[in-house]
């Protein structure tokens, strides 16, 4: 394959992923706004009701001997 030959193809594939970053970026976009859309109409009072629940179940879930131990394992692990 020549230079130029090559060239080409850098530049193709380039402006393939400019292309394929921007119909990211735009798709993300969308996906923020229909969350935004979707979250606006959660009453704040379920939506704390069920943070709370959440966090109960979450600290019940890791003050079991698995979780927390495997927890502290990693915590453990990943200071080295």
């Amino acid at each position: 394959m020549s230079l130029k030959q090559l060239n080409r193809e850098i530049q193709r594939r380039s402006g393939e992923m400019d292309r394929q970053c921007r119909s990211t970026r735009l798709l993300l976009n969308q996906q923020k706004a229909e969350l935004f859309r979707q979250a606006s109409k959660i009453p704040l009072p379920v939506a704390m009701g069920v943070a709370f629940a959440g966090g109960f179940v979450a600290q019940r879930f890791f003050h079991t001997p698995m979780p927390s131990h495997l927890l502290r394992l990693f915590l453990t692990w990943r200071a080295f």
